[in-house]
C-alpha cells in the first residue's frame, strides 16, 4: 500500500504531536507526558479521551530500539470523583468465562481490562484471588498465586499478598482448607467449592489423580461422601469439599449426616479489602522492578499499578505478536509502569488475554480499544471494571466526528477524517454527553466559517482551502470539529486496484481518495461518488468511508467498477471466484535448466523425479555455500511460457528439504522491464509435499511470461546444501477484465523542459546502482559508473551523492574498487557523499567491509541554507541500520525548524518510501516506520514552512512523487539495467538537482493544505543518451498541427522523451517553444512539449530541437500557407 493512505498521526517538530484533529474540549491529558510514554524510543502517536470524571484513556504508539509498541492506558483518580473499582466475572461465576466486554456490561462498567491468570484448557477458573466490591471472596489459594491487587475499603489501593484461611469442623475433627473455588486442589489439600463455582465439572480439578473424594454439604449437613466428584452443579444451599492425597484421606472422617461448619475468608491481615484480583509477577515495587522479573519472552500485557499513595491506579494493555506491535517483556512493562507513575504493580494475565474496553464520550458501552492478539476478546474469568457515578442525564457537550470513521472497522481511515476537498463533503455527526460523558440528548446545530458551508445535517462542503472549525452546539452545550480544506481535487485514485473474493460470502472494500494539486489528500465521501459496474455480477454499498463489495453469483466473475467525482474518474477490478490452470506439469527436463550465483561458489543442477501425484517432476539440487554473498539457485524455463488469461496467483507443488531456504519465482509483465518477483514462502520449513502459492499484484499489464523458480539464502552464515523437487506448475485467474491504465501523475519537481540553472540556483548531483563487482573490474556496469560520474561532473555540481548500490557486492575487493573508481573519476574535484544501500552488505551481511574504507553510515551538513540528512537502510529500514540514527533525525530536524540559517531539509537514504512498482518489493520494508519519516518531514514543512524532501533510489526506476507536500524523487540505475519498462522510468541514468537558496518560507497560513514552497527543489531525471532521435513533419500547412516527439536509445531500449525524463526543448527565433495561444505574432510555428503538438502558425521556416543529457538533435519545420 502507498504511503499516501497509510500515513499515521506522528511526532511533530519539537516532540508535540501531529494527526488527528479533535475538539480540545474532548483531548485532556492525565499528567502523563510524551517521555514518560517513550522513554529510549520516540512517541509517534497519542490520543487522549475522558472516560468519565477522574478517568482518562490514552492509546498511544512508540518506536524504540526493538521495535514498535501499541499500548492503551486507562488513568483513574481514586480519591474523588466517585469512581468505583469492582471485579468483574462471568455473571457472578468463577468458571466458565465470557468476554471482557459482557462482564463489564453486566455491572454497567465504562472500561476495564482483563484480569487473572486462568485454567485456559480446562475450567477456565482464575488461579489465584477474586474478591468483588461487596467484599465477598468469591476465590483464593491459601499458597500460590496470591499477588493480588487491591482496592481498600477506604477507596485506595496497593498490592498485596492475600491468602485463604479456612476450615471445615464436624465437631470432633478440623480440617484446614487449601482452596476456594480453585481450578486445581493443592497436592494434598482440601478445596471448598462453592455454588459461586460454576456449571464446570468439579472432576476437572482433579483429574488424573489416584487419591480423591468429594463430601457435599447441603445446609451444612454431609449428604455425600464420594471418591469421584459429582458433575452436577451445586444447588444455591450446597457446598463440596474436595479432598486429594492427605486431603482426601482426611475427608473419610466425615460421615453422611454428620453437621460441618464450614469458616472461610481472608487472613486477618487483609480486612480492609473491598476489591481484589490476583497476577503472578510484581512488576514493580517501591517505584523499581524487582530483580526476579524476567526480561525474556515479549508478548501481549496486561498490568495495574498504583502510584505511592494509592490515590492513583494505572491500568495498562500493550499489543504484541503483530507486525505494529512486539510485546513488552516483564521487564520492560515495569519499567513502563513506573514511568507512567505507579509505585507498584502487577502483572495480569496477557497473550491473547490482555483486552481493554473504554467507553467513548457519549456512548452508552464501552468499546474494545486494543488490539487482542487473537483477533477477537477471549473467554476469561474476571476483570476489574471502572464503574462510575451516575450523571444527571443533561446535555453538556457534543462529541463531534466524521460519520465514516466513527464506526470500528479495519478500514477506518480516521487521521484524515478532518481533511476535506474543495468543492467535496466531509459528513459529520455530533453525540451528546453530560458532565459524567455519559449519554445525553440533544440535536445540534452546525456552524463554521465562510471556508466551508455546513447544513443542519452536518454536512460539511468544501468552498476554499482554508483551517476551519465546525461547530454543534444546543444552548450552553456545544462540540467543534476542526478541518482543513484542501484544494480542488485533479486526481482520483481507488484505495486498491483488484478486490478479490474468494467466493460468494466474502465482502470486500474500496474507498475512493482524492488528491489535489500538491499531492495532499482524503478519502471522498461515498455520497460524492459515483459508481457504474455490471449489477448482475457483484452488489456494492455505500458503507463508512468507502464501499463494500459482495459477489451475486458463485460463478468464477470479473468485473470493472468505474468512479467518477465530478469530471474526474478512475477504476477498479473485482473478481469473484478463481478457475486453476496447470500451466506445466514439468514433465519435460529439455525445457528447464538449472544454474547458481555466484558463479563458481554456489551450485544447480536439475534432473527429473518423481512428482506429487506419482507422475514425472523436476528436483533441483542445490548448494547455496562457497560463499557469504546472497546465494541463489533457480529452475529456469527456457522458452518463457506465457500464462494465459490474467492470473492472480501462481503455485505449484513443492517438495520441501526443510533446509529453510527463500522460495521466489519471477514472471514478466508485457510493460517490459526487469523481472516482477514473486514470494513463494519466506521460508522452506517443511519436508514432503506441499502446494504453495505467491500473490500476483494487480497493476500488471498482460499477458505474463514465467521465467523461473528458485531458492535463495541471503544470511553469510546460513551455508548448506538441499534439493527441492517443483511440480505442476499452476495458476489461478479470474476471467479477465480491460481497465483504462491510471493516468501518470507529472510532478512539477521534474524538468521536463529547460534546466535547473535558472534563478540562481545551486545544484548537486545524484548517482545510484551502479552494481558492479570486482570480478571484472573493467565490466560494463564499471564503464557505466564512470561514465555517470564523468556526465555528472562535467555539470560542474557542488557536490556528487551516490545514493547506495554503487558496487553489487561489499567484500574487500568490492569496496577498494568503488573507492579506486571514484579517486579516479572525481580527483578531488567536488565533495563525495557516498551512502550505503543493500548491496554494500551483501558478502559480510553488514558495512563492516565498506565502513573501513567510507566512514561512517550517517551524516548531517548544512550547504546553502539546506541540511542534508543522510541516513542508513542498508539493512532495509533505518531502525535495522541503528536506532541511533532515528533519534538523530529526530534532532536534526527540531534544530533545523528553528535555526534560521536552514531554508529547507533533505533526507537521503537508499531504499524509498514507496516501490511505485505493482510488486513493492523494493521500498522501505518497515511500513510504519516509512510512514512516520513521511509525516515526521511533512509536520516539519507545515510547522516551519520550509520545504522537506526525501530522496531514494534502489527501486530501478526514476520518479517523482509528493504527499502532503513532501517531495519524493526517485533516482533509477546508473549501471544496472531499470527494473520498470521505458516509458515508467525504466532507463539508467542520473539525477541533477537544483537548489534555490533564496526560497522563502511557506505562509504559516496556507503551510497544511497547499506547499506554495514547491519551486525550491527542482530535479532533472538524465538517462544515459547513445543516440537520440526528433520526430517530427518537415512540413506542415497554416494551421494545422501534427505530433512531435524524441526518443532516447541506449542499449536495447528506446525511451521516451517524456516525463520522468528531462530535456531542454529549443527552437530558432521563428519557433516559439509552449502553447501556440501564447506564440507572438511573428512565430512561423510553436512547440508545446506538455503536450507534443507542433502547430503551424505563418508561412516560413523555423529550426525545433531538443537537448537530453547534453545530447542535442533539431529538425526543420517548413510552413505553407
Amino acid at each position: 500500500m502507498s504511503l499516501v493512505r497509510a500515513l499515521t498521526t506522528a511526532v511533530g517538530v519539537g516532540g508535540l504531536l501531529a494527526g488527528v484533529l479533535v475538539d480540545p474540549a474532548l483531548a485532556k491529558t492525565n499528567g502523563i507526558t510524551d517521555a514518560a510514554i517513550a522513554q529510549d524510543g520516540v512517541l509517534t502517536s497519542r490520543v487522549d479521551s475522558p472516560v468519565a470524571p477522574g478517568v482518562n484513556y490514552t492509546s498511544f504508539e512508540r518506536l524504540d530500539p526493538k521495535g514498535w509498541q501499541r499500548g492503551d492506558i486507562l488513568d483513574t483518580d481514586l480519591s474523588k470523583h466517585g469512581v468505583t473499582v469492582d471485579l468483574v466475572n462471568n455473571g457472578g461465576k468463577v468458571s466458565g468465562g465470557q468476554p471482557l466486554s459482557q462482564q463489564l456490561a453486566r455491572k454497567g462498567a465504562i472500561a476495564g481490562v482483563n484480569g487473572d491468570f486462568f485454567d485456559i484448557n480446562d475450567t477456565t477458573a482464575p488461579l489465584g484471588v477474586g474478591v468483588e466490591q461487596s467484599g465477598k471472596l468469591l476465590n483464593a489459594p491459601a499458597a500460590g498465586h496470591n499477588d493480588t491487587a487491591v482496592i481498600g475499603k477506604d477507596g485506595l489501593g496497593q498490592i498485596a499478598q492475600l491468602f485463604l484461611q479456612g476450615t471445615a469442623v464436624d465437631g470432633t475433627t478440623k480440617l484446614e482448607l487449601t482452596n476456594l473455588n480453585s481450578p486445581a486442589v493443592n497436592a494434598g489439600g482440601i478445596g471448598l467449592y462453592t455454588p459461586e463455582w460454576g456449571d464446570a465439572a468439579r472432576t476437572r480439578t482433579v483429574d488424573g489423580l489416584p487419591t480423591v473424594r468429594e463430601v457435599i454439604l447441603r445446609d451444612g449437613v454431609v449428604v455425600s461422601s464420594a471418591t469421584t466428584p459429582a458433575t452436577t452443579p451445586l444447588a444455591a444451599n450446597e457446598q463440596s469439599l474436595i479432598g486429594r492425597e492427605a486431603g482426601a484421606d482426611a475427608l473419610t472422617a466425615l460421615q453422611v449426616g454428620d453437621k460441618v461448619d464450614v469458616q472461610y475468608g481472608l487472613r486477618p491481615d487483609a480486612a480492609n479489602v473491598a476489591v481484589g484480583i490476583s497476577g503472578n509477577y510484581q512488576l514493580a515495587k517501591d517505584g523499581k522492578v524487582p530483580d526476579d522479573v524476567p526480561d525474556a519472552d515479549l508478548a501481549p500485557r496486561t498490568a495495574v499499578g498504583f502510584d505511592a499513595d494509592g490515590s492513583r491506579m494505572i491500568l495498562l494493555t500493550v499489543d504484541g505478536r503483530a507486525t505494529g506491535s512486539r510485546g513488552l517483556s516483564l521487564k520492560e512493562m515495569g519499567q513502563l509502569m513506573i514511568s507512567l507513575g505507579a509505585d507498584d504493580a502487577l502483572n495480569l494475565d496477557g497473550g491473547g488475554s490482555s483486552t481493554m474496553l473504554a467507553r467513548t464520550p457519549g456512548k452508552a458501552a464501552p468499546d474494545v480499544v486494543n488490539d487482542p492478539s487473537d483477533g477477537s476478546e477471549r473467554l476469561i474469568p474476571n476483570g476489574l471494571g471502572l464503574l462510575p457515578v451516575k450523571g444527571s442525564d443533561k446535555l453538556k457537550g457534543f462529541r463531534v466526528e466524521s460519520v465514516g470513521t466513527s464506526q470500528d472497522g479495519p478500514d477506518a481511515d480516521v487521521s484524515r477524517s478532518s481533511r476535506v476537498l474543495t468543492g467535496l463533503s466531509r459528513v459529520l455527526s455530533a453525540t451528546g454527553y453530560d458532565e459524567t460523558y455519559a449519554p445525553a440528548s440533544g440535536t445540534p446545530s452546525w456552524y463554521a466559517g465562510s471556508n466551508v458551508r455546513v447544513d443542519q445535517h452536518g454536512v460539511v462542503t468544501g468552498r476554499r482551502a482554508g483551517d476551519v472549525v465546525v461547530t454543534a452546539t444546543r444552548g450552553s452545550a456545544n462540540g467543534r470539529f476542526p478541518m482543513t480544506v484542501l484544494g480542488t481535487p485533479t486526481r482520483l485514485a481507488p484505495s486498491t486496484r483488484q478486490v478479490s473474493l474468494s467466493d460468494p460470502s466474502a465482502t470486500g472494500f474500496f474507498e475512493v481518495d482524492g488528491y489535489d494539486g500538491d499531492g495532499f489528500s482524503t478519502w471522498i465521501e461515498p455520497q460524492d461518488v459515483k459508481l457504474t459496474y455490471d449489477s448482475a455480477v457483484v452488489k456494492v454499498v455505500a458503507k463508512r468511508n468507502g464501499f463494500e463489495v459482495n459477489a451475486l453469483t458463485s460463478d468464477a466473475v470479473s468485473t470493472v467498477i468505474t468512479a467518477k467525482v465530478g469530471a474526474l474518474s478512475t477504476q477498479l477490478s473485482v473478481t469473484a471466484g478463481l478457475t486453476s490452470t496447470v500451466v506445466d506439469k514439468l514433465d519435460d527436463l529439455t525445457k528447464w535448466a538449472a544454474n547458481a550465483v555466484p558463479v563458481g561458489a554456489a551450485t544447480a543442477t536439475e534432473s527429473a523425479a518423481e512428482g506429487h501425484d506419482g507422475g514425472q517432476a523436476i528436483a533441483l539440487d542445490y548448494s547455496l555455500t562457497g560463499s557469504t554473498a546472497t546465494r541463489a539457485a533457480y529452475l529456469s524455463q527456457t522458452p518463457q511460457q506465457t500464462l494465459p488469461g490474467q492470473p492472480q496467483k501462481l503455485g505449484a507443488w513443492i517438495y520441501g528439504d526443510g533446509k529453510g531456504a527463500w522460495l521466489r519465482a519471477n514472471a514478466y509483465d508485457a510493460a517490459g522491464g526487469t523481472a516482477q518477483t514473486l514470494n513463494l514462502a519466506t521460508t522452506i520449513d517443511w519436508t514432503g509435499w506441499k502446494y504453495v502459492e505467491a500473490d500476483i499484484p494487480p497493476g500488471l499489464t498482460y499477458p505474463l511470461r514465467f521465467w523461473r523458480i528458485y531458492v535463495v539464502e541471503t544470511s553469510p552464515t546460513r551455508q548448506y546444501s538441499g534439493r527441492i523437487i517443483v511440480d505442476d506448475l499452476t495458476v489461478r485467474s479470474a476471467p479477465p477484465v480491460t481497465m483504462d491504465p491510471p493516468a501518470k501523475v507529472i510532478d512539477p519537481m521534474v524538468v521536463t523542459d529547460g534546466t535547473v540553472e535558472t534563478s540562481g540556483r545551486w545544484r548537486f548531483a545524484v548517482m545510484s546502482d551502479a552494481q558492479f563487482t570486482s570480478d571484472d573490474p573493467n565490466s560494463d556496469y564499471v564503464k557505466q559508473a564512470r561514465r555517470t560520474i564523468r556526465e555528472a561532473l562535467a555539470q560542474k555540481p557542488d557536490f556528487l551523492v551516490i545514493n547506495g548500490d554503487f558496487v553489487d557486492r561489499a567484500f574487500g575487493p568490492d569496496i577498494a574498487l568503488a573507492k579506486q573508481i571514484i579517486d579516479e573519476e572525481v580527483a578531488g574535484k567536488v565533495p563525495v557523499h557516498y551512502v550505503p544501500g543493500n548491496h554494500e552488505t551483501y558478502g559480510p551481511g553488514d558495512l563492516s567491509e565498506w565502513k573501513k574504507v567510507f566512514g561512517a553510515a550517517t551524516s548531517t551538513f548544512d550547504h546553502k541554507g539546506t541540511r542534508f540528512i543522510l541516513r542508513d537502510s542498508s539493512l532495509g529500514s533505518l531502525r535495522a541500520g541503528g536506532f541511533d540514527q532515528i533519534l538523530d533525525l529526530r534532532k536534526q530536524l527540531d534544530d533545523a525548524a528553528t535555526n534560521k540559517t536552514i531554508k529547507n531539509v533533505v533526507v537521503m537514504a537508499h531504499h524509498p518510501i514507496d516501490d511505485p512498482s505493482p510488486t513493492q518489493n523494493s521500498q522501505l520494508g518497515d511500513r510504519k516506520e516509512a510512514a512516520m519519516i513521511v509525516q515526521w518531514l511533512a509536520d516539519f514543512r507545515a510547522s516551519t514552512g520550509k520545504g522537506a524532501a526525501y530522496m531514494a533510489a534502489h527501486a530501478g526506476t526514476f520518479a517523482a512523487t509528493r504527499t502532503d507536500g513532501v517531495l519524493l524523487p526517485l533516482t533509477g540505475n546508473s549501471g544496472k539495467s531499470p527494473a520498470a519498462a521505458p516509458d515508467a522510468g525504466g532507463f539508467t541514468g542520473w539525477a541533477l538537482v537544483g537548489i534555490d537558496p533564496k526560497a522563502t518560507a511557506a505562509p504559516a497560513g496556507e503551510r497544511k493544505w497547499s506547499a506554495p514552497e514547491r519551486s525550491w527543489f527542482q530535479v532533472e531525471l538524465r538517462p544515459h543518451v547513445d543516440s537520440l532521435e526528433l520526430t517530427a513533419p518537415a512540413s506542415l500547412r497554416r494551421g494545422q498541427s501534427a505530433a512531435a516527439s524524441a526518443t532516447v536509445i541506449q542499449d536495447d531500449r528506446r525511451v521516451p522523451v517524456s516525463f520522468p525524463v528531462s530535456a531542454d526543448w529549443w527552437g530558432s527565433t521563428l519557433l516559439h517553444i509552449g502553447p501556440a495561444k501564447t506564440a507572438p505574432f511573428w512565430a512561423v510555428a510553436s512547440y508545446d512539449p506538455a503536450t507534443g503538438q507542433l502547430t503551424a502558425l505563418r508561412p516560413g521556416t523555423a529550426q525545433l530541437g531538443v537537448t537530453v543529457n547534453g545530447v542535442s538533435k533539431s529538425t526543420t519545420l517548413r510552413v505553407d500557407w
